[in-house]
C-alpha cells in the first residue's frame, strides 16, 4: 500500500469540509438459459452460478441472479465489504461463463462519508412479473431499499432502483453511490446526451483534495465508462449511468442535480437530497458549494432513482456507448497497425468513445449525427489525427489510417531477466504498457500521467513476449536478474520501421547465498481489488527477478498460485505460498483509523466461500482477526504489513496536526481501537501504547501478538524513513521483551512497482526451490533465521551462535561477512547491541569478512546494518531504493541461565 491518503478514498473528508462551509429462495429452474431467475448460493448451486474472473468473490450464502447473459452477484448481509462491517453490495458482474469479472463493488455512503455507509439489514427475492433481489439497508434513521433486476428487451444491462427515506435521526446533503475502482479500471466519464461536456479519460482530482475539487471535479456528466486492462485474458468494461434522479413530495417530483467524479482513487455520483436554490443544476460553483449544508430531505419526501450498469464485451469504450448509441450511426475503419488505439472526440473537444483494432486492424462505433475527430495512436509515440462528419443515417466508412512504422526489436529468448529500456540523447523513455488511452488526472495546476512501464519481463517460457516496438532514437538497455546476478547493458540506435535483434549479455550469477532463499512475503496482483495486473504476469515478474518464494498475499482474498505456476511451466524457478492480505479500510468507533492490515500465510482459499473464506475483520480488532485466523489455519504466520508511512508520527512529541497526518493502512500510526500513533520512546504498559498488550478476555490474543513486522516494505520516495520509523518500533520491541521477526517485501501492485525487492532473505537448509520444504520455511522464518535487503548479503554468526539464535556468555567474536554484486554500492557497516550502534565498519570492496569482538553486560541483542548509495546503473533498474540490509538479532543469554531477559526500554517512561 503506497499511497499516504489510502484513508482518505472517496468523500470521507468532502462531507466534513462542506459542512464545515456553512431471504427467499427462487424456485426458478438454475439451468435454464436465457431465463431470468434470482437464487440464493448454497453448497449444491454454488459450483454452476458462481461468476469467474480476476475480481469474483462470491460464494456460498450471496445472492445470485441472472438473464442468461449477464450473471450478477450480492453479497449477503453476513459478508462485508470495504465500506460496510455488513453486505448488501453488489460484488460480482459480467458475461455468463465468460471468466471476466473485473467488478470490485458498490455501496452508498450519505454525505460521501465512510463514516455513514448504508449498511443492508435485509436481502429478499421477490419473483412477482420479474424476479428481482431487494437489499433493504439503514444508517440511523435513513432507510435505503435497492432493487437489482433485468430488463427483457435490454440483455446486457443490470437494471437498478433505489429509494432512500428519512424516518428520523441526522439528515444527509447528498448521496454518494460510489463503485470502489481504486487504482483499477482506467474511467471514461461521459456525458451522453450533452457529447462536448464529456471529458473522457482525463480526469480532475478529488479524493485528496475533498471539498476543494468538488466545483471542478463533479462532472455534469451521466455515464461512467470503466475498461478493463488491454492486457486482461477477457476484456469487459462497465458503463454506469444515473438513468434519473428524482425527489417526490406529497404535491410534486422534480429532478435532482447529480454529478460524475473519477480519479485513480475513486469512482462516484454524486446525487444531491434537493434542487440547488440558485443555479440550473448543470454545474458547481462557488455559489452552488455555499448552498449544500442547507440541503436536506423531508421525513414525508423520498428520492428515487434509477441506475443501469451496462456491460460491455471488450475493454473498450465503445462496447458501452455503442448501446447507448444503437439507434445512431454505424462507423467503421482501419488502420494498418492493429496493436493501436483509437479516440473519438466532438469538434469541440468533447470525448464520445475509445475502441481497439482487431488483429485485422478493423475498428467499429455508433455515433450520433455531428462532426467529429479521431485520433489514432500506438507504440513508439506514433499518431494520427483526422475530421470528420457524420450527417446522414446510412452507416459510413472512414478512410483507411495510416501510421509509420516503428521498430521492431526482437527480444532475448529462454532466459529469464527483466529487460529495461531508458532513452538517451533526447529520446523519451518508451511505454510498454499497452494501454494507449492518455489518463491523467489534474491536481491543482498539475495534470498527472501514469508512468511509462519501460521494462520488460522474461520468465525464460514460451509465452514470453518476442518483441517490443520503439520510437526512432537511441536507448540505454539493461538486464537485470535481481541482485544476486550482475547487470548488463548496451546500448541501441533505431530507425523508423527498422527490425532488429537485442544483443545484450545474459546476466550471470555474481554472488552465492548458499544456506539462504529468497522470498517476497507481500506479492499483490489484479486478483486484489486495486489493481489489474495480470496473474501470469505476476509469476513472470517473479521469475525475472530471481525470487524464489513468492507469498501472493491478495486484499482479503486467499489465493494459490500453483496452478499458475504449473501452466506456466515455471515450477522448476519458483515456489508459492498460500496466502491473504486481511485489509481493514472501514473506521468504525472502535477502530478510528480502521484496523490496519496483516499478511496471514498459509492460507489456503476456500473457493466456494465469499472471499475464498477470509474472516470478517471490519469493525474488530487485530487480535480477534488472528485468534479466528490461526482457529481456521493453526500453522499460520501474521505479518504486520508497512505499520507506518513515514517518520512524522514516530517522534516522542507528536505534531498539532498529527490527526491530519495518520494513514489508516499503517497500523501502528493509529493502533486500531487506540486511535493514537504507537510511541516507540514510551513503556508498552503506557498509554497509549497499552492498547497493544491488552488481553481479549476470553482468548487472551493481543493485538501486538503477529509474528512477523514488514520493516522493509516496497519503494517510493519516503522509502528509507519508513524504514527508519518501523526500525524504531521493532527495537522499542525488542527491548521490551515482545519479539517479532522483522521482514523485507516488495508489496508490488503492478509492472511499474518492483517484485522481490526488498526481499527477505531465508535462512534454509532447503535453499533452493527444488528441495523448498514449507514447513522448514515457515518454522526458520518464524525462528528469525532471516534478513531483509535490497542489494546487499549477509552472514553473521555470534560465536556458534547464528541469526534468531542465542549465544551464552559475555563476549564473543561477531564473525560477519558483508556481500554483494559490484554493481550494488554497499559504503557501511554498523554493528548493534540492544539498538544502538557500538561498532561502524567502512566498506570499500564487494566481499568484506570482519571478525569483531562485543562484549556485554546484560541479557542483550546484536543487529547489523549495512548502508549504501543509489548509483546510476543501479538507480535506473531499482528506482526510489538504496542499497541496504538489515539482520534480526542473535540473542545474548550473559548469564547464562537459559532464560533471555529483554535489555528493557532506557528512554522516559
Amino acid at each position: 500500500m503506497k499511497n499516504k491518503k489510502f484513508s482518505t478514498i472517496f468523500l470521507s473528508t468532502l462531507a466534513g469540509c462542506i459542512l464545515g462551509m456553512a431471504g427467499q429462495i427462487s424456485s426458478a429452474e438454475t439451468n435454464s438459459q436465457n431465463q431470468t431467475f434470482a437464487v440464493q448460493i448454497n453448497a449444491d448451486n454454488v459450483a454452476e452460478l458462481q461468476p469467474k474472473g480476476p475480481d469474483a468473490i462470491s460464494g456460498i450464502g450471496d445472492w445470485f441472479i441472472t438473464n442468461g447473459t449477464l450473471c450478477a452477484a450480492i453479497s449477503d448481509v453476513e459478508h462485508e465489504g470495504e465500506f460496510s462491517s455488513k453486505g448488501g453490495s453488489l460484488v460480482d458482474l459480467g458475461f455468463c461463463g465468460r471468466s471476466d469479472d473485473h467488478f470490485a463493488f458498490s455501496h452508498d455512503l450519505l454525505d460521501g462519508s465512510r463514516r455513514r455507509p448504508l449498511d443492508a439489514q435485509s436481502i429478499r427475492i421477490e419473483e412477482k412479473d420479474n424476479p428481482s433481489i431487494v437489499v433493504e439497508s439503514a444508517h440511523g434513521g435513513t432507510q435505503l431499499t435497492t432493487r437489482y433486476f433485468f430488463d427483457e428487451r435490454q440483455p446486457t444491462q443490470l437494471q437498478i432502483e433505489k429509494t432512500y427515506k428519512r424516518h428520523s435521526g441526522d439528515d444527509f446533503r447528498f448521496i454518494s453511490p460510489l463503485n470502489f475502482n481504486y487504482h483499477s479500471l482506467q474511467t471514461f466519464v461521459l456525458n451522453s446526451k450533452k457529447l462536448d461536456l464529456s471529458n473522457g479519460f482525463q480526469q480532475e482530482d478529488f479524493v485528496k483534495r475533498g471539498a476543494s475539487a468538488v466545483r471542478k471535479a463533479a462532472r455534469p456528466a451521466d455515464t461512467l465508462v470503466m475498461i478493463s486492462p488491454r492486457s486482461a485474458d477477457i476484456g469487459v468494461a462497465y458503463g454506469w449511468q444515473m438513468k434519473s434522479a428524482l425527489r417526490v413530495t406529497p404535491e410534486e417530483s422534480y429532478k435532482l442535480p447529480t454529478f460524475m467524479l473519477a480519479d485513480t482513487d475513486g469512482t462516484a455520483m454524486m446525487l444531491l437530497s434537493d434542487s440547488f436554490y440558485v443555479g440550473d443544476g448543470e454545474s458547481i460553483g462557488w455559489t452552488q458549494m455555499l448552498q449544500i449544508p442547507f440541503l436536506g430531505l423531508d421525513e414525508e419526501d423520498f428520492i428515487k432513482t434509477q441506475e443501469v450498469i451496462y456491460v460491455g464485451e471488450s475493454g473498450t469504450v465503445s462496447s458501452v456507448t455503442d448501446q447507448l448509441f444503437s439507434e445512431q450511426v454505424a462507423i467503421t475503419g482501419s488502420i494498418n497497425e492493429p496493436a493501436s488505439a483509437v479516440h473519438v472526440t466532438t469538434s469541440k473537444g468533447g470525448a464520445v468513445t475509445h475502441t481497439i483494432p482487431d488483429d485485422e486492424g478493423n475498428f467499429s462505433f455508433r455515433l450520433p449525427k455531428g462532426d467529429y475527430r479521431i485520433k489514432a495512436v500506438a507504440y513508439g509515440g506514433r499518431q494520427i489525427e483526422s475530421d470528420f462528419s457524420v450527417d446522414y443515417e446510412e452507416p459510413h466508412r472512414l478512410p483507411e489510417l495510416s501510421l509509420g512504422d516503428a521498430a521492431l526489436i526482437s527480444l532475448p529468448r529462454n532466459l529469464p531477466m527483466r529487460l529495461v529500456f531508458k532513452g538517451i540523447d533526447g529520446t523519451a523513455d518508451p511505454d510498454f504498457s499497452g494501454e494507449l488511452t492518455g489518463f491523467s488526472v489534474a491536481f491543482d495546476d498539475e495534470v498527472r500521467r501514469s508512468k511509462p512501464i519501460s521494462q520488460v519481463f522474461l520468465a525464460g517460457v514460451e509465452s514470453d513476449k518476442k518483441h517490443v516496438k520503439l520510437a526512432p532514437g537511441r536507448y540505454q538497455v539493461f538486464a537485470v536478474r535481481g541482485p544476486e546476478y550482475s547487470l548488463e547493458k548496451t546500448q541501441i540506435s533505431v530507425k523508423e520501421g527498422q527490425k532488429l535483434t537485442l544483443e545484450i549479455n545474459n546476466p550471470k550469477r555474481a554472488i552465492e547465498t548458499s544456506g539462504q532463499i529468497a522470498s517476497d512475503l507481500h506479492v499483490h496482483s489484479g486478483l486484489s481489488f486495486d489493481n489489474t495486473f495480470s496473474e501470469r504476469e505476476r509469476v513472470r515478474t517473479f521469475v525475472a527477478e530471481d525470487g524464489e518464494v513468492m507469498v501472493a498475499s491478495e486484499h482479503d482474498l486467499p489465493t494459490d498460485y500453483s496452478p499458475y505456476l504449473l501452466e506456466m511451466g515455471v515450477t522448476d524457478k519458483i515456489v508459492s505460498i498460500a496466502a491473504a492480505e486481511v485489509t481493514s479500510t472501514l473506521p468504525t468507533k472502535l477502530n478510528p483509523y480502521t484496523g490496519g492490515h496483516a499478511n496471514f500465510f498459509p492460507v489456503q482459499p476456500k473457493p466456494n466461500e465469499y472471499r475464498n473464506g477470509v474472516v470478517n475483520h471490519e469493525d474488530r480488532r487485530m487480535r480477534d482477526v488472528m485468534h479466528d485466523m490461526r482457529h481456521q489455519h493453526p500453522h499460520v504466520l501474521v505479518q504486520l504489513n508497512h505499520p507506518r508511512f513515514d517518520l512524522e508520527l514516530s517522534d516522542e512529541e507528536l505534531p498539532s496536526d498529527w490527526k491530519d497526518i495518520v494513514d489508516n493502512g499503517n497500523y501502528l500510526d493509529h493502533m486500531g481501537p487506540a486511535g493514537h500513533p504507537y510511541n516507540p520512546h514510551q513503556q508498552l504498559h503506557s498509554h497509549p501504547n497499552n492498547s497493544l498488550i491488552e488481553k481479549d478476555p476470553n482468548t487472551g490474543v493481543r493485538d501486538i501478538d503477529f509474528d512477523l513486522i514488514e520493516v522493509a516494505n516496497g519503494a517510493g520516495e519516503n522509502h528509507f524513513d519508513r524504514i527508519q520509523a518501523v526500525r524504531k518500533d521493532w527495537l522499542s520491541f525488542l527491548l521490551q521483551g515482545e519479539i517479532r521477526v522483522a521482514t523485507a517485501n516488495s508489496d508490488s501492485h503492478n509492472a511499474l512497482e518492483q517484485v522481490g525487492i526488498p526481499r527477505t532473505m531465508v535462512l534454509t537448509s532447503s535453499d533452493t526451490v527444488a528441495a523448498f520444504d514449507e514447513k522448514a520455511f515457515t518454522s526458520s522464518l518464524k525462528q528469525g533465521r532471516a534478513y531483509g535487503t535490497t542489494g546487499p548479503m549477509l552472514e553473521m554468526k555470534l560465536g556458534e551462535a547464528g541469526l534468531g539464535d542465542t549465544f551464552n556468555g559475555s563476549r564473543a567474536s561477531l564473525d560477519l561477512r558483508v556481500f554483494a554484486s559490484d554493481w550494488i554500492n554497499m559504503e557501511s557497516v554498523s554493528i548493534q547491541i540492544n539498538g544502538e550502534t557500538v561498532v561502524t565498519h567502512e566498506l570499500t570492496k564487494a566481499d568484506t569478512n570482519l571478525l569483531i569482538p562485543l562484549e556485554f553486560t546484560k541479557d542483550s541483542f546484536v543487529t547489523v546494518e549495512v548502508l549504501g548509495t543509489a548509483g546510476s546503473d543501479y538507480a535506473t533498474v531499482y528506482p526510489e531504493i538504496r542499497p541496504y540490509a538489515f539482520s534480526n538479532p542473535i540473542f545474548v543469554d550473559f548469564d547464562q541461565d537459559g532464560n533471555w531477559v529483554a535489555p528493557g526500554l532506557t528512554t522516559r517512561k
